[in-house]
């Protein structure tokens, strides 16, 4: 028999193991209740001219922007990030609403090569109801990021964020009401995965954009094809960062470093996989242990805490796991390995390195979404290419060097849809973001998004002033 679905969600702040909140656990009943509430909004806001949907959006920016520090109390509540982590991106949210006020009025079709006597042109259209499904590692960036697009594209939008972090997103629905954006036009659902499931599977849904695992992401994918929903799925990530003899050692260490320790290494683009030239590996591996050994774990609302805990007790025992069936399998700790304060409340893992890592370790070839980097070594360049490239994940890389040509080359071989050179992750409004293999279709910035979340119609109009052509004489 189903488990009955609870009616609340409790929310654990895992650097406490405390209660912070709780949000509604909402049924299938409710939630097709709320995309028949958009689906009537849709219409009003899409009727709306692109100047209006611009200046309302503009102006939930401006209030997210000074409620920034509120909305990152939350997501530090609920996460366990650090504080000027959780500042930075609510900050980021902010610009994301900026940017696409800009294109709200901006959202331009093409005019058509077409035979003389008829003008063909393309225009732009919403989908109607849009849902996004977020993760819980970066709820009030994410959140911004992917709904802006869509509402400035006419859409509405219903947001079911993570069970885990849901915090920042009901907060969020309530400036976008108190910036004018008319009732309906973007919904909060919250829930656990049943919610989320009822929510991509309802007929009247015509688009998704969901954030998450791999396994999640495919089954979207299957809810979505009996009404034949436009998706972007960003999902899991191994990212390689690979380091050439001649790179900025300096630099690429402190890349290493903060690559997989930001957020505790729960970033779908965090740079797990170190790659290493063997004629360098010993000085460069030195460095980025020294580097850890740096790095302050602990309390994240604390002044100087570098590194919070994970998530949750679920994701806590997950990189633990992995971490002991490493090292069961021959891989070595150079410094972490475990737990950080087994005995204390949280849910804190050490910042970890591991050597003697072989390609067909769990280790080498599967997401762990923790503080956790492996280290390989490489002679040549095609055995690094061959490295990077390896296993079924290609959302991001990042490649040191400073041979340009070398660097070229890498970007062309290199099966990701993100490249990085001499520097760490790079994310704006602007700027495409999509993963390829089993890490994701679509893209959910830039002039992706607006394909993820429009529709293109085709208009031909014959204009000529003259008798309709007919290749059948006579009729």
């Amino acid at each position: 028999m189903p488990t009955q679905q609870s009616a609340v969600i409790e929310i654990v702040n895992p650097a406490t193991e405390k209660v912070v909140g709780e949000v509604v656990n909402h049924t299938p009943e409710q939630c097709g209740s709320a995309v028949e509430a958009s689906a009537t909004a849709q219409r009003t806001w899409a009727g709306l001219p692109g100047e209006a949907r611009s200046q309302l959006l503009w102006k939930w920016g401006e209030l997210v922007e000074t409620n920034h520090l509120e909305i990152a109390q939350l997501d530090v509540q609920c996460t366990g990030k650090n504080f000027p982590d959780a500042m930075m991106e609510s900050h980021r949210g902010a610009r994301h609403a900026r940017y696409w006020a800009g294109r709200a009025d901006k959202l331009f079709g093409q005019q058509l090569a077409d035979a003389p006597g008829r003008l063909s042109y393309s225009i732009l259209e919403p989908l109607g109801v849009y849902v996004v499904v977020l993760p819980w590692n970066a709820p009030a960036h994410s959140f911004m990021a992917r709904v802006t697009p869509a509402l400035a594209c006419g859409n509405s939008v219903i947001v079911k964020p993570s069970e885990l972090s849901p915090l920042s997103a009901v907060r969020l629905a309530e400036l976008a009401e108190e910036a004018g954006i008319p009732a309906g036009v973007l919904q909060v659902v919250t829930g656990d995965g049943a919610t989320g499931a009822s929510l991509c599977a309802h007929p009247g849904v015509a688009g998704v954009s969901f954030t998450g695992s791999v396994p999640t992401g495919r089954a979207i994918a299957h809810a979505a094809a009996d009404t034949f929903k436009k998706l972007t799925l960003e999902m899991g990530g191994k990212s390689p960062i690979v380091v050439f003899e001649d790179a900025d050692l300096d630099s690429a260490a402190r890349a290493a470093v903060l690559g997989i320790l930001v957020n505790a290494g729960q970033i779908c683009a965090a740079s797990s996989r170190l790659i290493v030239h063997a004629s360098v590996a010993e000085e460069f591996v030195e460095q980025v242990r020294e580097r850890m050994g740096r790095v302050t774990v602990g309390d994240p609302t604390t002044k100087g805490t570098m590194v919070g805990p994970v998530v949750s007790r679920g994701q806590y025992d997950k990189v633990l796991g992995m971490l002991a069936q490493a090292q069961a399998d021959g891989a070595r700790a150079l410094t972490g390995g475990g737990a950080h304060d087994p005995e204390g409340p949280g849910y804190y893992v050490q910042p970890t390195l591991l050597t003697d890592v072989r390609p067909d370790m769990k280790i080498a070839k599967d997401e762990v979404f923790g503080p956790v980097l492996t280290v390989q070594t490489f002679t040549t360049e095609a055995e690094a290419i061959e490295l990077a490239n390896a296993g079924e994940l290609g959302l991001s890389s990042y490649v040191w060097t400073r041979d340009m040509g070398r660097m070229i080359r890498m970007t062309e071989a290199i099966d990701a849809g993100v490249v990085h050179g001499n520097t760490t992750l790079v994310m704006d409004s602007g700027l495409p973001f999509g993963g390829f293999k089993d890490s994701g279709l679509g893209g959910a910035y830039g002039e992706d998004a607006v394909a993820g979340c429009t529709r293109t119609k085709r208009v031909t109009l014959r204009v000529a002033d003259a008798p309709l052509p007919s290749p059948w004489p006579g009729v």
